[in-house]
């Protein structure tokens, strides 16, 4: 493995298990990251102010990617140091592409997530688990004019999330927003589409941030599991894939880790953590002139 300074980490279907939890052998894991001075950048589609408390509380926590590149926070400071909203003129097109449709839309703004009052009071037709329920009725600010006020706020939107039940409806308006050629549209999840601006990728900002940090890509070992997480897979020195990750990410990543719910990332930073230590007695031999 190639010598590490910054780890850069999907949350969903690849840190956090099944409960949305980091398990106490991840946490060592990354605390013993951290005392060997490698960055550990949580890179999530989802806005600041839902990140879970878990990954919030991390003490040695400091930069984290969100809504899918469009900001990068300052954990330590509370701020966003690097923000790339949709142009106006995106979301001005997006508007009468998502206005009609059955399903869910949501925009974020400054790290919140906002969705229709109406919607938010009735999630029954939408086809969601108990779990996407709790989580959308936790995490959204309910709003009513909704369209009005997203037109209003087209100028600072970070992300639009559209969420389906039906599948062939997903592919067409999927089709229909990349012909635009004014955003980014990715996924999370076999459900959403996410549109952002073209600038805002989790690729774009780990490439910023690393700008920002010194650090070249081929010190960067970058994990995930779903469409959005891809270009960061690709910009990495090392691309980790989960096993339950979709089938062209893990194609395209250069090592597989076991699934999310069977410490599939606290085992490949236990890997990332020996060869390191060897890496680094490796160079301190040569740099006294001993001899294995």
């Amino acid at each position: 493995m190639k010598y590490i300074k910054l780890v850069a980490s999907d949350l969903d279907g690849t840190l956090l298990d099944k409960n949305k939890e980091i398990t106490p052998r991840l946490y060592h894991a990354l605390e013993q990251m951290n005392e060997q001075g490698i960055y550990f950048v949580p890179a999530t589609g989802r806005p600041f102010s839902t990140v879970p408390q878990a990954i919030k509380a991390l003490p040695f926590l400091r930069y984290v990617i969100t809504s899918n590149g469009a900001a990068i926070y300052d954990a330590v400071e509370k701020k966003a140091v690097i923000e790339n909203n949709l142009s106006p003129n995106a979301v001005d097109a997006v508007i009468p592409i998502a206005k009609h449709l059955p399903v869910i839309t949501e925009y974020f703004i400054h790290g919140k997530a906002y969705i229709a009052k109406s919607v938010y009071e009735n999630l029954s037709p939408y086809g969601l688990t108990e779990s996407h329920v709790r989580y959308i009725l936790n995490s959204r600010t309910p709003v009513e004019n909704f369209w009005e006020k997203m037109q209003k706020s087209h100028a600072i939107l970070e992300n639009i999330n559209l969420i389906f039940r039906d599948m062939d409806l997903r592919k067409q308006v999927w089709a229909e927003l990349r012909a635009l050629g004014l955003c980014s549209v990715t996924a999370s999840t076999p459900e959403n589409i996410e549109i952002t601006s073209p600038l805002a990728t989790k690729a774009k900002a780990l490439e910023t941030l690393c700008a920002l940090l010194g650090i070249e890509a081929e010190h960067v070992l970058a994990m995930g599991d779903s469409d959005n997480d891809l270009p960061m897979l690709e910009f990495a020195g090392i691309g980790v894939a989960m096993a339950n990750g979709e089938a062209h990410i893990k194609a395209a990543a250069d090592m597989i880790a076991e699934d999310c719910n069977h410490f599939g990332a606290a085992k490949i930073l236990e890997q990332l953590l020996k060869e390191t230590r060897s890496l680094w007695y490796s160079s301190l031999r040569l740099s006294c002139g001993c001899s294995a």
